[in-house]
């Protein structure tokens, strides 16, 4: 009996829970089919009982609130969002450094992209023909505006009007119209949220100087505005949490797509989940676009990103990365059809691509190994081994060495270069002196028997092409004499 049920209590410990609850939110349970998460060990310094760093992700994911949104929930949470976010306009502008930043955005609107960018696309006025370069002229209205209020709003707080309460409120009302005339990026938003909570946070009894001097007069009135402003920025982090997470499934399938065979799997979902914050910082779901279309673009824009940039020893651009991407995938399609693997005209009708271009991408996407890189980096067997211990296992273990095979083969090529580059009939003396053809080398008598020349015509010869070749590869030499040594 005691055996049953200490069996009992074990399953139970394993089975997850349906619902639990986490600071007010309700955690979903893995789904039946997802790969049991780890639990975390019980001593974290000890590396013997760490997890494998995919695991601990997979685990800290399925204990999130990592589930898809229904399109019902995910109305819902944008909703929340722009409720946030509107709640954050409106308190923002009661500062006076949120005019005088929203005057240096309309300075930077050179052009519509940037318009787009560092205002919300959605909220912007109508505009003739839906262009936002039609905004540009009325972006310097709105700027001088912008300006004469801020002087105004400046002078009301230095008044005595500033400690009544219905003045300030009216005052606010003014502002905050003016602003979500363009209303600036959430991005932007954000930023100076954070701006105001640098100096808010911590407040201390010499800090109503700094708090009058770079936010407003009445440090208690900014103190309580920051208090309203935390509780937003809260919920706002909250359901951005939640988005973040609903969407970890889709970084993870486009990292694994676009991951090198060389690199681990988590540093590319990282570089992924950089791209879904970004997606998030600049999504406008008014536009009518779903959110996970958005994302995939800027989630692969970062992998792809990062691949170029760390995870290869001779960089590629980031379109030449693409395309081999493009390869492997046709690679990959064309083995599942048909079960062999493609040659290079296979790839090119698939493709639609010059076979001299698709080997020279071939050739490009080759990975250099480093020597001192580890021999299995998954195992945990032989894990301190590096590719220069096996080269040096392989030399000492019979009569092949490495070093000495590839410096042969390069001295074989430049040869055969040297050689090429010669007339017909120089070619034929030095296959038939050296024996480069293959048949047995010949004496300086036979070779002037076959020329019908002397001996000493054959030696000028020689002496001719041996200067000939010293003057056009004089690497010859030096890939000769390492071989000698």
């Amino acid at each position: 009996m005691a055996t049953r049920k200490q069996s009992r209590d074990q399953q139970a410990r394993k089975t997850p829970s349906r619902a639990v609850p986490d600071q007010g939110r309700i955690l979903p349970a893995r789904p039946d089919d997802a790969p049991a998460a780890v639990d975390p060990p019980s001593d974290p310094d000890d590396p013997g009982l760490a997890p494998d760093a995919m695991e601990q992700y997979f685990a800290k994911m399925y204990r999130a609130e990592c589930t898809p949104l229904s399109p019902d929930e995910a109305e819902s949470v944008w909703q929340a969002v722009d409720e946030a976010v509107t709640g954050l306009r409106t308190l923002l502008a009661r500062f006076v450094f949120v005019l005088e930043e929203n005057e240096r955005l309309a300075d930077a609107c050179s052009n519509p992209e940037a318009i787009t960018s560092l205002f919300v696309e959605s909220m912007l006025p109508p505009h003739p023909g839906g262009q936002a370069a039609a905004l540009l002229p009325a972006l310097a209205g709105w700027k001088a505006e912008l300006a004469d209020f801020r002087a105004k709003l400046t002078a009301f707080y230095a008044g005595p009007k500033a400690a009544d309460r219905r003045a300030c409120e009216k005052m606010w009302r003014q502002s905050n119209s003016l602003l979500m005339r363009y209303p600036a990026s959430t991005l932007k938003v954000l930023e100076w949220y954070h701006v105001v909570s640098s100096c808010c946070s911590n407040p201390t009894p010499g800090s109503a100087g700094l708090l009058s001097s770079r936010l407003m007069p009445d440090s208690a009135l900014c103190l309580e505005t920051f208090r309203e402003m935390k509780t937003h920025f809260d919920r706002l982090e909250n359901l951005r949490q939640r988005i973040l997470y609903s969407h970890l499934r889709l970084v993870i399938s486009i990292a694994s797509q676009n991951c090198p065979q060389s690199q681990q799997l988590i540093d590319v979902i990282q570089e992924g989940n950089i791209g879904l914050v970004k997606a998030l910082d600049r999504f406008d779901h008014k536009l009518g676009h779903k959110f996970s279309t958005y994302a995939t673009w800027w989630i692969r824009h970062e992998v792809m990103k990062a691949v170029a940039r760390q995870f290869r020893v001779i960089r590629i651009p980031g379109h030449m990365i693409a395309t081999i991407s493009r390869i492997n995938r046709a690679e990959q399609m064309f083995v599942k059809r048909f079960g062999v693997e493609p040659t290079v005209d296979d790839l090119a009708r698939e493709l639609d691509m010059p076979k001299a271009r698709i080997h020279a991408i071939r050739q490009m996407a080759r990975q250099q190994i480093s020597l001192q890189a580890p021999l299995r980096p998954g195992s945990p067997d032989d894990s301190d081994l590096t590719q220069e211990d096996r080269l040096a296992s392989i030399s000492d273990n019979g009569d092949f060495d490495p070093e000495k095979h590839l410096t042969f083969q390069f001295l074989r090529d430049i040869v055969h270069q040297a050689v090429g580059s010669l007339s017909e009939r120089e070619q034929k003396y030095l296959n038939m002196r050296f024996g480069l053809d293959g048949c047995d080398p010949k004496s300086i008598r036979e070779i002037a028997a076959v020329f019908n020349l002397s001996r000493e015509r054959i030696r000028q010869i020689e002496n001719t092409v041996f200067k000939k070749i010293r003057l056009r590869y004089p690497e010859l030499a030096s890939c000769w004499q390492d071989l000698l040594d």
